[in-house]
């Protein structure tokens, strides 16, 4: 039952691909496509200069059902237009969907504009939109000219890879502005930035981070089971694709630890979806690694978070391909280093070849250093990055353009709750739960801090509070109490360490806490975060004395790396980027009840379903990261279930701003409808 519903929707969402398909079919799809264009223009609003020159990104045909999925790219003087893109499905020359963000009445509203920036001043007014302050002077590395002047620029001491800058329209209401795209691979990892400046006078016209956060058949087990005959028609690859690598993993199915013991699982790789084994990139019989690299990922650490595997950090498994190594989880992370790449190295490699098989495949955009088949762009298998150093608590997935490396960063998980705000006297004094921020220093490296809190001010805003701004009369040495909302969380601990303070206190702005995210190497004191309930209490009874002190009996740390539903839902937001607007057209989900976190979490769910569950059965997402048992909620307002006294969730939900966030909590609303079509 499970992969019969996940064959339908992958399917049903394996619509783009590059323009790769070959041969009379698709040229003469390509000129259906072209005609309905036309046709379609008028009801549509758009004037003939608004077609023109539209181009064919991705062209891709689903040999399951008949029907080539195509994508335009809107273009208006050879120039790119932000969002504009045309999809349409054809069954031979038939239309079965067409949908349009092509934006009308270009020619009118683009006008005589000419940049007068040059690319090096918007990649200035860039970084300063994103206030991140440069180390080094950038300078010009190459120029590819064209109608979008493609520029290359030296990284500035703040990007993992030369900075890009290249010539866009960006829609601005009812007008559009010439406007630079500047592409900022900002080191860390935490972010991947597209941002649009205004070509003629810098303004800020917006961002897009191909960086999605998350804070929070194939393989078999080697049990002597067999799956039956094979039906499968993907060729023969010449030879038996047997390598005899074997993995100690948690293995498809299991979720986590929370489901049993660890399994030795051998010759995991799917024969259409990785004919050569897991360890191949030449498409000929032997591995050419034996460490955790391959054709469809390269998992290792990187707890310096730069980016780059640490050296020996692949562990190896030898010519015999044993990946068998060690874990103690009564230890720390750090102790079985080599066992969870292992495990992300195999649930990476899972996931491809599952969606392989289900339509995100060579064709459709999907991650592989060496396409077999010779279509779509290859050289961008998935780089996984184990324990990153870049912060705790969280989970991300960077989906780049096909042809272009994505790259996964998976975390290490502490306590939720890892520290106290400690009232010393009066009328409340007491311990209160507070989380910690993934930046700065953490209170069981610097020790209590004591002092008193004061309620910040910086006199402008909506809010007075919420530390956006310099901080008006704060005293210095004391710990400051500010409001979530408005800005963020790391400029609010820079604009109190800037007052003097010593600590930060945020209080949020729904019940409970979260992990604070943000990366800054600047920022010198702690903070912490506390729930709308203990704000209020604490603003009502100021002024006091408190301390920030660790909780002195947190549990082991736990790893991600072992937590497959984390996994299947970081890779999943690579496979609904390059789905949705075609392999080259990777930033089409940003607006506001977009279903991507939807899609994540239903991939989380689907490839970690028992066969003995049923509809009513209680699943939470990233329960083992957040110390719960498999009933507990996970990262999501409610477990996931068809019985509406567990999850209440309707579509009516997405209103409740108190409770649904943006976008996770939008796309649990989504994922919520999923699971009932699962079933």
């Amino acid at each position: 039952m499970a992969f019969i519903a996940l064959a339908g929707l992958l399917l049903s969402l394996a619509a783009p691909a590059v323009l790769s398909a070959a041969g009379p079919a698709a040229s003469g799809t390509a000129a259906a496509a072209q005609e309905m264009l036309k046709e379609r223009s008028k009801e549509l609003g758009l004037e003939p200069t608004d077609i023109r020159e539209a181009r064919i990104s991705s062209l891709v045909p689903s040999p399951h059902n008949g029907i080539t999925h195509v994508y335009f790219q809107q273009l208006y003087r050879g120039i790119e237009v932000r969002g504009g893109v045309i999809n349409m499905s054809l069954k031979g020359r038939s239309p079965v969907t067409f949908g349009s963000r092509f934006v009308a009445g270009l020619a009118g509203s683009a006008g005589d504009q000419s940049a007068l920036l040059t690319a090096t001043e918007a990649a200035e007014a860039a970084l300063a939109h994103l206030q991140i302050q440069p180390t080094e002077p950038m300078r010009l590395l190459s120029f590819e000219g064209g109608a979008e002047e493609t520029t290359l620029l030296t990284d500035g001491g703040v990007a993992s890879r030369p900075i890009e800058a290249r010539l866009t329209w960006v829609p601005t209401g009812r007008n559009v502005r010439l406007a630079w795209r500047i592409e900022i691979d900002q080191l860390g990892g935490e972010h991947w930035w597209q941002a649009y400046v205004d070509a003629g006078t810098g303004a800020d016209l917006g961002q897009d981070d191909l960086v999605i956060h998350d804070p929070l058949t194939v393989a078999r087990r080697d049990d002597g089971d067999s799956d039956g005959d094979s039906d499968d028609d993907g060729g023969d690859p010449g030879f038996p694709p047997t390598d005899g690598a074997v993995y100690n993993v948690f293995p498809l199915p299991f979720e986590s630890p929370t489901d049993g013991p660890r399994e030795l699982v051998e010759n995991a790789a799917d024969p259409a979806a990785s004919p050569f084994g897991w360890h191949d990139t030449d498409g000929a019989a032997g591995a050419e690694f034996t460490v955790t690299r391959g054709n469809n990922v390269h998992a290792y650490t990187d707890l310096d978070a730069d980016n780059v595997a640490d050296p020996g950090s692949d562990p190896d498994g030898g010519a015999a391909l044993s990946f068998d190594f060690p874990l103690d989880l009564s230890l720390g992370p750090d102790t079985y280093r080599p066992a969870a790449v292992t495990n992300l190295f195999y649930w990476n490699n899972i996931v491809h070849d599952v969606a392989f098989g289900f339509g995100f495949d060579e064709a459709s955009g999907n991650f592989q250093e060496t396409n077999y088949g010779g279509l779509g762009l290859g050289g961008d298998y998935v780089r996984a990055e184990a324990q990153d150093g870049s912060g705790t608590n969280n989970a991300n997935f960077a989906t780049p353009s096909d042809g272009n490396r994505p790259r996964m960063q998976m975390f290490v998980w502490t306590h939720p709750t890892p520290n106290f705000v400690r009232i010393n006297g009066g009328p409340i004094a007491g311990d209160f739960t507070a989380s910690r921020a993934s930046f700065g220093p953490q209170l069981p490296d610097v020790g209590p801090i004591t002092a008193d809190v004061t309620l910040v001010d910086d006199a402008s805003g909506a809010s007075t509070t919420d530390g956006c701004e310099p901080f008006v009369g704060f005293p210095s040495g004391n710990i400051a109490l500010l409001d979530r909302g408005s800005c963020t969380f790391v400029i609010k601990v820079l604009n109190a360490q800037a007052a003097g303070a010593v600590g930060v206190i945020v209080a949020n702005n729904a019940a409970g806490t979260i992990t604070m995210g943000g990366a800054d190497p600047t920022v010198a004191i702690p903070s912490v975060m506390v729930s709308i309930e203990i704000g209020d209490l604490f603003k009502a009874n100021l002024p006091f004395n408190a301390t920030l002190v660790a909780n002195p009996t947190l549990s082991i740390n736990r790893d991600s790396d072992l937590d497959a539903g984390v996994i299947a839902h970081e890779y999943g937001h690579g496979i609904s980027n390059r789905l949705t607007g075609g392999p080259g057209i990777v930033n089409c989900l940003r607006n506001a009840e977009q279903m991507g976190e939807g899609w994540s979490d239903w991939q989380a769910l689907t490839f970690t379903t028992e066969p003995s569950d049923n509809p009513l059965t209680v699943r939470g997402v990233g329960t083992y990261v957040i110390f719960q048992g498999e009933d507990g909620n996970g990262i999501r307002p409610t477990p996931y279930s068809t019985d509406l006294a567990v999850n209440p969730s309707t579509y009516a939900s997405v209103a409740d701003v108190a409770n649904i966030s943006q976008p996770h909590g939008i796309g649990y609303v989504w994922n919520s409808m999923l699971w009932e079509v699962y079933w």
